[in-house]
């Protein structure tokens, strides 16, 4: 959804490589050296060096630009804005939560995932991986379409409420890749799998698209509920067109939409969403 270099979709070449010891990471995926007994990944410190820079123009431009959603994401994941700072969900708890791991690299039920990947490659047609490209770039707008629920133009608290969302969701979902580093289909197996659509980078696991897709939907959900099942067929519209453009595995998808129904538990569980949840209600159209 949109860019996943802010958002948990394409930041493409800066897409760091799992190093020895990855669940699920085939040695050509591997790189990095050892060196002490410490295991570095050069590709991640120019990663860390680009986000770097990107802080340090976002700085300079002014105080006006860090008020946009993806300086505010560059700024967090460079730690000029400190990862612990949320505003419904906590996403430091998603370094440790329970959730099931992807399958390991070479079993049964990776090679299941890998089948249906290369199933879809087989039958998708050009029609397919249009479609799929354009809900890679989706946004909330697209889950309404022409029948918007709110004000038109979108008032400026509900972009804002949106904008909160997407920030918690971005450091969550980022937490939970980094802990199983499980490579995309296209990264453990260049030989087999290619990706119809502008490839992504980052790790596979949960699915970006399929955990925001999936929150969004129930967050819509709990403002217009008699819309719910419309928002969760969008979501899961969404989050399929990652595996037949090729960039995520199955189970990849699966696990998006846990997290995405995990990362909503909490949401109701916070005191401020469910203020703002009924002060969006106060835009709907009428």
């Amino acid at each position: 959804m949109r860019d996943e270099f802010f958002a948990g979709g394409r930041h493409r070449a800066l897409s760091p490589k799992p190093g020895p010891g990855a669940r699920g990471t085939p040695a050509a995926a591997q790189t990095g050296y050892l060196a002490g007994g410490v295991w570095y990944n050069p590709f991640m410190k120019f990663k860390k060096k680009y986000l770097a820079l990107g802080a340090a123009l976002v700085v300079a431009v002014g105080f006006g630009a860090c008020s946009s959603l993806k300086s505010k994401i560059i700024l967090k994941r460079v730690g000029l804005i400190s990862s612990q700072t949320y505003n419904y969900v906590p996403g430091e708890q998603f370094k440790t939560v329970d959730f099931a791991p992807p399958p390991a690299f070479d079993s049964d039920a990776q090679k299941a995932d890998l089948a249906v990947t290369l199933d879809w490659q087989k039958k998708r047609t050009k029609a397919d991986c249009d479609k799929a490209q354009k809900t890679a770039d989706a946004y909330y707008e697209f889950f309404w379409g022409d029948n918007p629920p709110f004000k038109q133009p979108l008032p400026k608290p509900v972009k804002k409420f949106f904008e909160r969302l997407w920030l918690d969701l971005d450091t969550g979902v980022n937490n939970m890749k980094d802990r199983y580093h499980r490579p995309r289909p296209f990264v453990a197996y260049p030989d087999q799998a290619k990706p119809c659509i502008a490839k992504s980078g980052g790790y596979s696991y949960p699915s970006g698209h399929s955990s925001y897709s999936r929150a969004f939907a129930e967050v819509l959900a709990d403002i217009i509920p008699e819309r719910k099942a419309e928002f969760l067929a969008k979501a899961d519209e969404i989050a399929q067109d990652r595996v037949i453009g090729g960039v995520h595995f199955q189970t990849d998808i699966a696990a998006g939409k846990a997290f995405g129904e995990l990362f909503h538990d909490d949401l109701l569980k916070s005191p401020e969403y469910l203020k703002d949840v009924e002060k969006m209600k106060t835009y709907l159209a009428r």
